[in-house]
């Protein structure tokens, strides 16, 4: 602990009255772990006054500052700026420690240097800002290479729906626009159902270099697989599960497995099992993300993700605030954009129960509205019939919002299609 440098570097401030020392260094409060309240208050004096305070002045104000001899100035700022870089690294060193310490040597490496190029990310940009002049030609490049697009022609990966496709420009992953696309409903209304035909829907419409990843947190792996093979290989998803396709279907099952067998990219689900049982952390999927090459992935859902391995739970509002804020560094970190579901909340659930046309809105996201604040795109869902499903536009940055559209899914014979005015039906 860097105490006795945290006093000798205000003391040589207060002396030589000159603050711009501290930020000239790249220090703020963070860095003054022992004098962090002095740190404070000198900072608030100058800001308030336009003149550092007198030392005696902080003197009489805090009983445990005192006066000390300054060392080499150079030295004093390497070392709080070093007590700064242990105190921050020492928890990932520690958790590297818990996983190795649990004969999971390759999980642990992985850990370590997922972690350690975050980290030095963060420090190699935390003192430079984007240049807006120094920038342009980038932009005009990044322009120059969508231009002359149709109005409809998307940016991003198709969401399966051509009216939520034209509206959001899909599933974004540019340069600058990396999106985390919000799909939102009460419980019951189906959200995995569409979130998983989404997923499928872009794979099974792009290049093979798409290789998206599905975090399943509340099912299975294998039902997740049985909702694509449902709606990819046009089966029925009932019969799927009793073994009474007809030989001829089951013919056709066998005839797409051979077919799938050709594709060089896959579609990888990740649940419970996969993960040792353990509930997943946002450490977790970065890992997970990193290690194996994912470019987009889903997330179902997120009230069961955990801060850390060391998450108790607690407070589900403050936990659900800070796992989507960490949902939304992971997708700006790693350039990956990813569709995350969240549950509305009960109030919501009966407002639909007693007119399934009212509408499922942001303000009905339940413990944490910070969730509809970091998410770029969202969607709400909700079910009006057995097979309809209403989905609506619920945030749309940087274009309108608001567009609702019917869908009606064909559990029997795997279609899906957009039941809409203009378009009519569309099948997929």
């Amino acid at each position: 602990m860097a105490a006795i440098e945290e006093l000798q570097l205000l003391n040589h401030v207060l002396v030589t009255k000159e603050w711009g020392i501290i930020g000239g260094a790249g220090l703020e409060e963070d860095y003054f772990q022992v004098y962090k309240d002095v740190f404070n208050y000198i900072q608030c004096f100058v800001n308030e006054n336009a003149h550092v305070p007198t030392i005696e002045t902080v003197m009489n104000k805090f009983d445990s500052f005192e006066l000390v001899e300054l060392e080499n100035i150079q030295h004093v700022v390497r070392s709080l700026k070093e007590d700064f870089l242990y105190r921050r690294f020492k928890p990932v060193l520690i958790s590297v420690a818990e996983t190795f310490a649990q004969k999971d040597t390759l999980n642990a490496i992985q850990q370590l240097q997922v972690e350690s190029e975050k980290f030095l990310k963060s420090f190699g940009l935390s003192s430079q800002g984007y240049s807006y002049i120094r920038n342009a030609q980038s932009r005009l490049d990044a322009y120059n290479k969508i231009h002359g697009r149709s109005d409809n022609e998307i940016i991003g990966w198709t969401t399966g729906f051509k009216p939520l496709d034209l509206a959001t420009n899909g599933l974004e992953f540019q340069e600058g626009a990396v999106d985390y696309f919000l799909v939102f409903a009460p419980t019951n209304m189906g959200k995995t159902l569409i979130s998983s035909f989404m997923m499928s829907a872009a794979w099974n419409s792009s290049l093979e270099d798409d290789y998206p990843a599905y975090f399943a947190l509340e099912q299975r792996a294998t039902e997740i697989a049985l909702n694509w093979d449902n709606t990819l290989a046009r089966l029925s998803r009932l019969a799927l599960t009793r073994g009474t396709l007809s030989n001829e279907k089951r013919d056709a099952y066998a005839e797409y497995v051979d077919r799938l067998k050709q594709r060089q990219k896959d579609m990888v689900i990740y649940d419970l099992n996969s993960n040792g049982g353990r509930p997943f952390t946002l450490e977790t999927i970065h890992r997970i993300l990193e290690r194996e090459g994912h470019n987009r992935w889903t997330l179902d859902q997120l009230s069961k993700v955990r801060r850390s391995s060391r998450d108790s739970g607690g407070d589900l509002r403050q936990r659900l605030f800070e796992v989507s804020a960490g949902i939304r560094e992971i997708i700006l970190d790693t350039g990956k954009p990813a569709m995350i579901v969240a549950q509305a909340n009960r109030e919501s659930l009966r407002k639909i129960k007693k007119d399934n046309t009212e509408k499922v809105e942001e303000t009905d996201i339940g413990e944490a509205f910070s969730i509809v604040q970091d998410a770029s795109k969202g969607i709400s869902i909700v079910k009006v019939s057995d097979n309809t499903f209403r989905i609506q536009v619920i945030k749309n940055r940087n274009n309108a919002s608001g567009q609702s559209f019917l869908i009606r899914y064909d559990f029997d014979t795997g279609t899906v299609n957009v039941l809409d005015d203009a378009i009519q039906e569309q099948y997929f």
